[in-house]
């Protein structure tokens, strides 16, 4: 047996490396003696944990002063004493639970409804008591991170940067070495075995943090991300045949408009200085320019001259489309797709400073809008078809309760038109349903709701900025109550510098941003519904079923013959009453394929 000895914000730490059978024996008097509570985490070849070349490498059990690496990879003795560990310790404490428990899940056949109920995930109270990222003035959610703010910068910088320097060692990525490392590389388990002391420490000071408000958020959060981390195991059903060719037809479609752009003098579609030089020979004007003082060359522009019928720029946006599509959706489909040919996302159930969702994997989030090339890759099971259950205006409807504002609330209960009125109110009440009028008074709700002013409005609705501001004081004059709430939560957020939503999640606000703090309470309690909505269609029993949660919308794969009925039922499930509003939800049965849903037809 190997034991490494090491400092941990000033207190003697070891490691204990399990090498040969007959070390066992003291591993297992190690979780005995700790059998109410141990940080575990693993060490695999890498994050696919789908695919066939996967492989879970080591797992480390640990306290605040101990850990014990096992190489799990070695099997027999090795991986049963690991499984009887995992199923014997009463509470586990993980650093980002949902990657481990699939791991376990898959590799070791743990599965995770075993382990859910008695995981403490750090990663989940650091989002409680800080939900932004550095880049925003937080400290981060990672364990280096966390390590670093909370327990000890030193060991955070060395220890944890180890895997970089074996990496540099053997003249690889990061993303190799995990891979290509021995099992007993002293520096290799120096570095697994430190992550549960850290995630063990961790636990001890983030836990006093929680806001008293959010307390009883920690469970849910944690009910939330299991139900995520289902249907990350159970994925979505790839068509492999049309994914095929639509990456084919993608690459013949970049090839074609790569060779128009080469045409006019333009060798990358993707060098902005060689588009500029085009537009620069052809003397085409430049509007804009970058914060440096160059000519600005970026989508908007491209888009623009490519609507006006310009050749070049349509090639160039054609082309970059076409490879987007392809290298970043359709191949990656392909090439992460396992055995039964299935893909499966990452749902990260708190991502953003809202918590609101985010998917990598399958980018559900941020496929083209209304358009169905990438999303009929998709299907629902052999019998089944595509049900797509989604929040009716919901954000706008959570800001009418949140408000109390009359008219809203009032419009929303006799069903009228919530952008008309916005629209009459700016223009006059001649406006009709049809009119030009109304789609502008759609921009501006939506604009409202996420914090923007005149200046959004004008960019997004096309019209000159004096009519922007028209609309807006028309939004402000049909719904005042809104305008009241917003400078209230303004004032709140300046003041404390952060506001607390409704189910008592603490929302930081930048003093220099305080009018976000109305689309940061809505869209926040908006991911708090849908994530409401998650847990009872889990308890209902409905979670096989489901396939991703896409901001207010659940899809799911349902047997054809029962999907009028399980439209009906989800969205029933779904709908929640808030006050006086209800914010309800409408289910949409589709065919067998995701892009179904969508009215754009897809050639093959």
């Amino acid at each position: 047996m190997l034991t490494h000895k090491s400092r941990v914000d000033g207190q003697d730490v070891e490691i204990h490396v399990v090498q040969t059978e007959d070390d066992l024996d003291m591993f297992s008097e190690f979780i005995a003696s700790n059998i109410n509570q141990l940080a575990v985490d693993s060490e695999t070849t890498g994050l696919d944990i789908y695919s066939s070349r996967f492989k879970i490498r080591l797992v480390q059990f640990g306290n605040a002063t101990e850990a014990w690496v096992v190489p799990v990879q070695l099997g027999g003795a090795f991986e049963d004493i690991v499984i009887w560990a995992l199923l014997t310790v009463k509470n586990l404490v993980l650093q980002n639970a949902a990657y481990d428990l699939q791991v376990f899940d898959q590799t070791l056949g743990v599965k995770m409804e075993e382990l859910w109920p008695k995981v403490r995930d750090t990663k989940i109270l650091a989002h409680l008591i800080d939900p932004r990222p550095i880049k925003d003035g937080g400290v981060g959610h990672s364990l280096v991170d966390l390590t670093r703010a909370y327990v000890d910068a030193e060991i955070a910088d060395d220890v944890k940067g180890l895997m970089k320097k074996l990496a540099h060692d053997a003249g690889c990525t990061v993303s190799v070495i995990w891979k290509k490392v021995a099992l007993d590389n002293q520096d290799y388990t120096l570095y697994a075995g430190m992550d549960v002391i850290l995630t063990s420490r961790l636990l001890r000071k983030l836990k006093p943090l929680v806001p008293a408000d959010s307390q009883h958020l920690v469970g849910f959060e944690h009910e939330v991300a299991a139900v995520c981390s289902y249907m990350s195991r159970t994925g979505f059903l790839l068509d492999v045949t049309y994914s095929e060719k639509l990456s084919q037809k993608l690459k013949l479609q970049e090839s074609r408009n790569s060779e128009i752009a080469s045409n006019f003098g333009c060798d990358s579609v993707n060098s902005p200085a060689e588009i500029f030089k085009v537009l620069k020979d052809y003397k085409i004007p430049i509007p804009n320019q970058t914060p440096t003082g160059k000519p600005k060359i970026d989508d908007d522009l491209l888009g623009e001259l490519a609507g006006q019928g310009n050749e070049f720029a349509k090639a160039v946006v054609e082309a970059k489309k076409a490879g987007k599509w392809r290298k970043t959706w359709v191949d990656r489909f392909i090439k992460t797709a396992d055995k039964q040919s299935k893909c499966h996302a990452s749902i990260n159930p708190l991502a953003a400073r809202t918590a609101r969702m985010s998917i990598t994997g399958i980018p559900a989030q941020t496929l083209p809008a209304n358009d169905a090339t990438i999303r009929n890759c998709f299907l629902a099971e052999p019998g089944h078809v595509i049900v797509s259950v989604d929040y009716q205006a919901q954000e706008l409807r959570i800001l009418a309760h949140l408000s109390g504002d009359r008219n809203m609330i009032r419009a929303f209960k006799d069903g009228e038109d919530l952008h008309l009125i916005t629209a009459r109110a700016a223009f006059g009440d001649y406006v009709q349903k049809e009119d030009p009028e109304r789609q502008i008074g759609k921009v501006v709700n939506f604009a409202r709701v996420y914090g923007g002013g005149a200046a959004v409005v004008s960019k997004q609705a096309g019209i000159d900025l004096v009519a922007a501001k028209t609309v807006v004081d028309g939004f402000d004059k049909a719904f005042p109550q809104v305008k009241e709430y917003s400078d209230a939560l303004q004032k709140e957020g300046s003041s404390k510098g952060y506001i607390t939503t409704p189910s008592g999640r603490r929302l930081p606000v930048d003093p220099t941003r305080a009018y976000a703090a109305l689309n940061y309470i809505v869209q926040s309690t908006a991911r708090d519904v849908t994530a409401r909505a998650l847990l009872r269609l889990h308890k209902a029993g409905i979670t096989p079923y489901m396939r991703l949660p896409i901001h207010d919308e659940i899809l799911l794969s349902v047997p054809t013959e029962k999907a009028p009925g399980a439209a009906l039922k989800v969205a029933k499930i779904m709908t929640e009453h808030m006050g006086k509003v209800v914010v309800e939800a409408e289910g949409k049965v589709g065919g067998q394929s995701w892009g179904s849903l969508y009215n754009k037809e897809v050639e093959n």
